[in-house]
């Protein structure tokens, strides 16, 4: 007897390790390796992915392998009346089973410990292995789709030359506002890659000449204009379906520890800082009628070198919860007179210091200060917009006064105590007692919207990924012990015949496994839909499993 079954086992785990071979080879070449050479990875970089997504994919064929291999092994078992033979001996057919038993228990044990703590690790290693060379994958696609879209923007070239760095009629969208799409247009652009101190990439591209376009019809500034010529290069996401089973665990004790969460906490307390910024601007210029603090962003050289400007205005408000927005009223008549010149009456003024070197004086009959932060620099910009403006250099006399529509003096950085002070609050205070440190709409509902649907989400797709890993883990054991049953009643000796028997039961497991997941995922679903399907798909498996060892086996 022992002798019968080390014969099943060694079958058993020929048959497995040569399907799961097949099966994996075909699945990763056809499925991931393929795809990533069209995006344009060298062969050294693609053989290197090719290591690492391995594991990844022998956790998921390795289950459907040993199932196709109980099937066909048992299968010819009986089709051979070897069987038949053994019951003549008096040997009952479930003790033929102990092997494929074992193997469903070693399957099950492989999977469990890949598909937890395995594949996710090796998911983050192979992500880093492409971004070895992302600047080669970018060229690629531009000359082959003629196109390269990141960060809600779309960059277009007709020619590229890698060589140089170089690039021939390009197109660039920003369509992160959906209401106020830009688009720009130029001859050539200089493209360079550079990686940030934390080693995240990003590129920049330098437009010759470019022809800027709003969808608001408002002219775009200097500083839209940067925003449209830099960009974040695609990463992999932060998605649960790449966390191990102890991330999972502590993620879902701790969603506020998720760095998914803590991004959006970023750009909470980003927003705040530029709203308290507000806020400062305006108190300063009710109660002094004037804003001393803005100075030019620098890393380097002396503090007395930095520009700065000075603001005097009699009114400041907030204008659409997005910018401040300043005027002088017409009874604000303190540096006016009979003598004054008439651009200097009732207008906003901007005195600009290089230092403490005075360089000019602008006065504009409205000004808006426009806060935004810059990725690049990772600092909050500062962009002053002054409106129907007249500039008068130092020592100028006021009849060469210049006029101008428009001006923009961009690259303005909040003051330093306003930064540190939001930079005090942590993500406990903040979301524990949100309106102690805010009084901003935009503010609170930023925070409002990260705890009724993003850590909600959050949680349903951990939720997800730990029930759909330990059922299908589980249902390694009953799939092989199903397929070696079925083999046996169906003679499924024959390639073809065993592939028909063990498509159903691997067809059940991943229909109910894709089914369960999504409907706990989804927000508008309530989870324990989700979970009933996943955990009832597989007790119906027991119990079909069940009623075929104990009833039809017998027999």
């Amino acid at each position: 007897m022992s002798t019968l079954k080390v014969y099943l086992g060694k079958d058993l785990a020929k048959a497995t390790g040569m399907a799961t071979i097949a099966i994996t080879l075909v699945i990763t070449v056809f499925a991931v390796i393929e795809p990533l050479r069209e995006e344009g990875m060298s062969g050294v970089q693609a053989l290197s992915f090719f290591g690492y997504i391995m594991p990844v994919m022998f956790s998921l064929t390795l289950p459907i392998a040993a199932l196709f291999a109980a099937t066909i092994v048992y299968g010819r078992f009986s089709r051979d009346n070897e069987l038949m033979a053994c019951r003549a001996s008096g040997i009952p057919p479930l003790s033929l089973l102990a092997p494929a038993i074992w193997l469903g228990i070693i399957v099950s044990v492989i999977t469990l410990v890949l598909g937890l703590y395995v594949a996710p690790k090796l998911m983050f290693i192979s992500e880093a292995s492409i971004k070895k060379n992302l600047q080669q994958i970018v060229y690629y696609r531009l000359k082959k789709k003629r196109y390269f879209d990141f960060s809600k923007r779309i960059f277009h070239a007709d020619r590229v030359n890698p060589r140089n760095e170089w690039l021939d009629g390009v197109v660039g969208v920003d369509y992160s506002d959906p209401d106020d799409v830009k688009c720009m247009v130029a001859p050539s652009a200089k493209l360079e890659f550079n990686k940030r101190p934390n080693g995240e990439m990003y590129v920049e591209f330098y437009p010759t000449n470019p022809t800027l376009l709003s969808q608001s019809g408002r002219d775009i500034g200097t500083a839209d204009a940067l925003r449209l010529r830099r960009g974040d290069l695609p990463s992999m996401k932060d998605e649960p379906k790449f966390y191990d089973w102890t991330r999972l665990r502590r993620t879902l004790a701790n969603p506020e520890n998720c760095p998914a969460v803590n991004r959006e906490i970023v750009k909470i307390k980003r927003r705040m800082c530029i709203h308290d910024f507000y806020e400062d601007v305006i108190r300063r210029i009710k109660k002094d009628g004037k804003y001393d603090s803005l100075k030019e962003f620098k890393r380097s050289g002396a503090e007395d070198e930095r520009e700065r400007i000075v603001i005097e205005a009699s009114q400041a408000s907030l204008h659409k919860g997005t910018e401040v927005r300043l005027r002088t009223s017409t009874d604000h008549l303190d540096s006016t007179g009979p003598s004054t010149p008439s651009f200097q009456r009732n207008a906003v003024l901007v005195s600009q210091y290089s230092g403490k070197t005075f360089k000019r004086r602008l006065w504009a009959k409205n000004v808006y200060i426009r806060g935004d932060w810059d990725k690049i620099r990772s600092v909050a910009l500062i962009t002053v917009v002054l409106n129907d403006v007249t500039v008068l250099g130092a020592g100028e006399q006021a009849e060469n006064a210049q006029r101008r529509g428009q001006c923009d003096i961009t690259s303005l950085v909040i003051p330093d105590e306003i930064v540190a002070r939001s930079e005090r609050i942590t993500p406990e205070e903040l979301f524990k007692n949100p309106s102690d440190y805010t009084n901003s709409p935009q503010v609170l509902k930023m925070i409002e919207g990260v705890h009724e649907s993003i850590i909600p989400r959050l949680k349903s797709k951990i939720c997800a990924e730990m029930h759909q890993r330990l059922a299908y883990g589980i249902s390694c054991l009953l799939m092989v012990m199903l397929g070696a049953a079925l083999g046996l009643l169906f003679r499924g000796g024959e390639a073809l015949v065993a592939f028909a028997i063990s498509a159903g039961p691997a067809s059940a497991v991943i229909v109910i496994m894709l089914m369960g997941k999504q409907l706990i995922s989804n927000p508008g679903v309530p989870e324990i839909y989700g979970i009933v399907i996943i955990w009832g798909g597989i007790v119906v498996m027991v119990g079909a499993t069940a009623y075929i060892y104990a009833v039809t086996m017998r027999r």
